[in-house]
């Protein structure tokens, strides 16, 4: 339901053409030049022509490639300082952090991903740390890849291999 609000200003802007006024100029007894929607003896009537518009411009979205320097950006550095490659961890509760460095620093539209055993652990994230829980007993891979806002990789560490050793529950005693 339109309201009688909405229909006033409806019919007040169809209806400001029609409604313009002539415009007249005279001085007055001051000297003064007025202006004057009234006539007045020895006023002059204007011709007052529409006021000239410019369409806007509307900016043209630049689909050109992206320039060499960000099609080919990668990281200079990537390395899984935690844990060590080779290091063991034992009686820890199965509990992990890997942490990477990285050169440069993570770019704010880079994410990182964590792989391990060969496939992607979690989400993407914007942390260099990373915590694996109640792995366990055994040997793990792990490694950590720099993906950018468009799902390309920009850099990778090389794998660290870990082991991680628990006592075993309800075994014999020696």
């Amino acid at each position: 339901m339109i309201r009688t609000p909405a229909i006033v200003a409806i019919l007040a802007l169809i209806s400001t053409p029609v409604l313009a006024a002539k415009v007249y100029k005279y001085t007055d007894d001051s000297g003064n030049t007025v202006f004057t929607d009234e006539p007045v003896k020895g006023a002059e009537e204007l011709d007052v022509q529409p006021v000239p518009t410019i369409p806007a411009i509307i900016p043209k979205v630049d689909t050109a490639p992206a320039t060499e320097t960000e099609a080919e950006f990668s990281y200079n550095k990537m390395t899984i300082i935690l844990p060590g490659d080779g290091e063991h961890f034992v009686n820890n509760g199965g509990e992990v952090t890997v942490q990477v460095a990285l050169s440069p620093a993570l770019r704010n539209t880079d994410k990182l991903q964590l792989f391990f055993n060969g496939s992607a652990y979690g989400e993407p994230k914007r942390t260099n740390t990373f915590k694996l829980n109640n792995l366990d007993r055994g040997e793990y891979a792990a490694y950590v890849a720099a993906i950018d806002n468009k799902g390309k990789e920009v850099g990778k560490s090389d794998t660290v291999t870990f082991y991680v050793k628990r006592s075993a529950v309800g075994g014999p005693k020696k």
